[in-house]
């Protein structure tokens, strides 16, 4: 199991601008000392570390609030941002860091915003819950057993106590993570119904556009086959057309023939006329 080795803590509550460490070795170890002398911000910072969204559960009413306010009678000015520092020692490897010494540390700034970091780079929250999850560590778990817990214990019913237990054990971890894999699982299975009913209307539209196309190429083609057969109708017809013209050429050209015969034949008569009559 995971065990913190040094604490640094610097510009968090009432501590200054100045780098606290806190050294702690393995096994039990107890931090003493007089009332309002930061033992309890030192649980706080822990918290902090491990990545607890609730200003409220650090005694703060707000993030911002972290910061230390500095002492305006002793000429102290306010910290820029709150930084802790938590150095774990992963001999046995239960966090998924290729290192023996394992560093997360967590800022915050005047607007409230944090940044994390594991072995000095920056990562997501969600990355390094996902890192001290694998160690059984949470900052709603029972890693830190805050004022009066071990009283409340003797007090809740068997089937809190089995929860706790559970948590302690890493199975409430796996429960929770479980949940939110099922809870996963039924958006997607609602993302996929949507997705298909999706592809149902797009699929009825292609059917749609489909049977306008075939019922288009149906048309052109027929409309082809009109355009061809009064092609060759109008072929037909130019070729009856021209054999009439010749038809009628050569009966004109007979009726020509009959005709300067006859006027031929009207000349002679004239000239025999005006024959008889001389």
């Amino acid at each position: 199991m995971p065990w913190i080795k040094q604490i640094r803590i610097q510009g968090f509550k009432t501590y200054g601008s100045k780098t606290t460490t806190i050294t702690l070795d393995k096994g039990f170890t107890v931090l003493t000392g007089p009332n309002g002398s930061g033992k309890t911000n030192i649980v706080d910072a822990i918290l902090f570390v491990l990545g607890e969204l609730s200003a409220r559960r650090l005694r703060s009413d707000g993030f911002a609030k972290l910061i230390y306010q500095g002492d305006p009678g002793k000429g102290v000015e306010k910290a820029r941002a709150a930084k802790v520092v938590i150095q774990f020692d992963n001999s046995d490897n239960r966090l998924p860091v290729d290192t023996n010494t394992v560093t997360i540390s967590r800022d915050v700034n005047r607007n409230g915003q944090s940044v994390y970091r594991i072995n000095g780079r920056r990562a997501a929250r969600s990355h390094v819950m996902d890192v001290l999850s694998m160690a059984g560590i949470s900052p709603t778990g029972h890693n830190v057993i805050m004022q009066g817990m071990v009283t409340r214990m003797t007090e809740i019913s068997p089937h809190e106590r089995r929860k706790v237990l559970e948590d302690l054990i890493g199975i409430g971890q796996y429960d929770a993570e479980k949940a939110e894999a099922e809870e996963k699982l039924r958006d997607a299975d609602i993302s996929i119904r949507t997705a298909m009913g999706r592809v149902d209307e797009v699929q009825r539209r292609v059917d749609d556009l489909e049977r306008e196309r075939n019922e288009l190429l149906h048309y052109n083609f027929i409309q082809s086959e009109v355009k061809q057969f009064e092609a060759i109708k109008l072929s037909h017809e130019i070729l009856e057309n021209e054999s009439k013209i010749k038809d009628f050429s050569s009966k004109v050209e007979e009726i020509g023939e009959k005709v300067e015969k006859l006027r031929q034949s009207r000349e002679r008569f004239r000239t025999h006329r005006h024959e008889i009559e001389d």
